[in-house]
C-alpha cells in the first residue's frame, strides 16, 4: 500500500475538532447492549491497525534512510529528518498499549515479542553510539563509541546484543538512536529553539562517515523488523491476536484499560513531562537530557502522541477503524461516570494541544515551570490533567467490575 506522510498541523487540527464535537456525539449507540467481546474486538483491531500504519511509516523512513545514503545531500538528509518525524507521531499513540500484558514488553511467553526497549528506551547514552561534543560525560564502558571502535562489526545483531548491554542508558537501539544519528545532540540554548545541529557532512567527510551510515542503516532497518513483528502478531489470526481474543472478556477488558491508565497516569505525566521538570528546575539548558526526544525537540509531539493514544482507547476509535468503546461501557453502566470520564479526556487533550501548538520549544517551557510551585504553567497544568484523567478511567473501569 502506498503511505502518505502525516501532517502534522492536521494532526493537532483533528484531535481539536474531536474534542470540540464531542459534546455533541458522546460516542457509540447504546440503544442496544453493548458487548464485551465487541469492545475487545475493536480494540484489537485498532491496534492493528495504528502498528501497520507505524510500520508502514517506518518503512518510508527506511526509504528515505537509503535515498540518502546512496545520494548523500543536505536534501535529502532533511527529507530523511521529515520521514522520522512524521513516522515518530504515528508510533507514539501506540504506547497506550504497553502494560497490558501483550507482546510488546512481556518476555518468555510463546506469543512475546518483547522489544520495548530495543524500541524506544530512553534516554541513552548519546557517547555509547557516537562521538560526543567536548565536556559531555562520557560512557562508562570499555570503549568510547560503538561507532568509533572498529573492532564492533555493525549490523542489525551486533546493536541489538549491545542495547541496554551496560546499563540502562547505554542504547544502540531504537527510535532515539536513530533521531541522535540524524540531529545529534542539542546543545544549544532552549531560548534558541534549535534541535541538534548535526551535519550531512558526517555522512560524507567526517571521521567514521561510512560506519555512521551503516549503524544509520542497521538502526533502521532494525526498527522496521521490529515493528513488522508487533504488526505480524496483531493480525487478524495473528499469534498474539488469537491468544488476546481466547482470553476471559473481564481479563482482557482490564489488560487494554490498565495500559491507557499507565500511559495517563503514570509514564507520560510522570517519566516524560515531571521528570525533565524537575531536572531543570528554572536553569536554562539542564532539562534537555531528560526531554523524551531531545535532540530533535519533538518532545512536544510525543507528548501529544502518547496522549491521543489513550483517547483512542477509551474512545474506541483510530484512523478509520472505530466500533463498541470501554466509553460505551461506561456509559451504559453510568452515564455520570462515563461524562467525568469524558470530560476528563477532553480536559487532559486540551491542556496537551497548549504544549503541543505552543509557540515556545517544550525544553524552553520547562525552564519556567517548577513542579512544587502551586502557579502551574502550561507543562505542569498538562500533569494535572492527565493524571485527573488516569483517576477517572480507574474509576470508570469500577464501574464495569474492573479493578485496575
Amino acid at each position: 500500500m502506498k503511505f502518505k506522510l502525516f501532517n502534522p498541523l492536521y494532526l493537532f487540527t483533528l484531535t481539536l475538532f474531536v474534542a470540540s464535537c464531542s459534546s455533541d456525539d458522546d460516542g457509540g449507540d447504546t440503544s442496544e447492549s453493548i458487548e464485551k467481546s465487541a469492545v475487545i474486538e475493536n480494540y484489537a483491531n485498532l491496534v492493528y491497525q495504528s502498528y501497520l500504519d507505524s510500520y508502514t511509516g517506518a518503512v518510508s523512513l527506511q526509504t528515505a534512510v537509503d535515498v540518502f545514503i546512496e545520494t548523500p545531500t543536505d536534501a535529502n538528509f532533511t527529507a530523511v529528518k521529515t520521514a522520522w518525524l512524521s513516522a515518530r507521531d504515528i508510533y507514539g499513540q501506540t504506547e497506550a498499549y504497553r502494560e497490558c500484558n501483550g507482546p510488546i514488553d512481556t518476555e518468555n511467553e510463546a506469543w512475546s515479542v518483547g522489544n520495548e526497549g530495543q524500541l524506544n528506551a530512553w534516554p541513552i547514552d548519546e557517547s555509547y553510539i557516537d562521538y560526543v561534543a567536548s565536556g559531555t560525560e562520557a560512557y562508562a564502558g570499555s570503549f568510547t563509541s560503538i561507532i568509533s571502535n572498529t573492532s564492533v562489526t555493525i549490523d542489525e545483531a551486533t546493536l541489538a546484543s549491545l542495547n541496554e548491554e551496560t546499563t540502562d542508558k547505554s542504547i544502540s537501539t531504537g527510535w532515539h538512536a536513530i533521531e541522535f544519528l540524524l540531529w545529534g545532540q542539542d546543545n544549544t540554548l532552549p531560548s534558541e529553539d534549535l534541535p541538534g545541529q548535526r551535519e550531512y557532512t558526517d555522512y560524507t567527510t567526517a571521521d567514521d562517515a561510512d560506519r555512521r551510515a551503516d549503524y544509520l542503516q542497521a538502526a533502521t532497518d532494525l526498527l522496521v523488523s521490529d515493528l513488522n513483528a508487533l504488526t505480524t502478531t496483531w493480525a487478524p489470526n495473528g499469534t498474539y491476536r488469537t491468544v488476546f481474543e481466547a482470553l476471559d472478556e473481564d481479563v482482557a477488558l482490564k489488560q487494554f484499560i490498565n495500559g491507557a491508565f499507565f500511559i495517563a497516569g503514570d509514564e507520560l505525566s510522570s517519566e516524560r513531562i515531571i521528570a525533565p521538570v524537575d531536572s531543570t528546575d528554572g536553569i536554562d539548558g539542564l532539562g534537555q537530557e531528560d526531554e523524551h526526544s531531545c535532540f530533535s525537540d519533538n518532545t512536544h509531539k510525543d507528548i501529544w502522541a502518547n496522549a491521543q493514544g489513550v483517547y483512542n482507547v477509551v474512545f474506541g476509535a483510530y484512523g478509520n477503524v472505530s466500533g463498541d468503546s470501554f466509553y460505551d461501557l461506561v456509559k451504559e453502566k453510568d452515564a455520570a461516570q462515563a461524562e467525568k470520564l469524558k470530560d476528563a479526556a477532553d480536559e487532559a487533550m486540551e491542556k496537551v494541544n497548549a504544549i503541543a501548538n505552543n509557540s515556545e520549544p517544550f525544553d524552553y517551557l520547562i525552564t519556567l515551570e517548577n513542579s512544587t510551585d502551586a502557579n502551574f504553567g502550561v507543562v505542569m497544568q498538562s500533569v494535572v490533567a492527565l493524571q485527573d484523567w488516569a483517576d477517572e478511567i480507574s474509576a470508570s473501569a469500577t464501574v464495569i467490575g474492573i479493578n485496575l
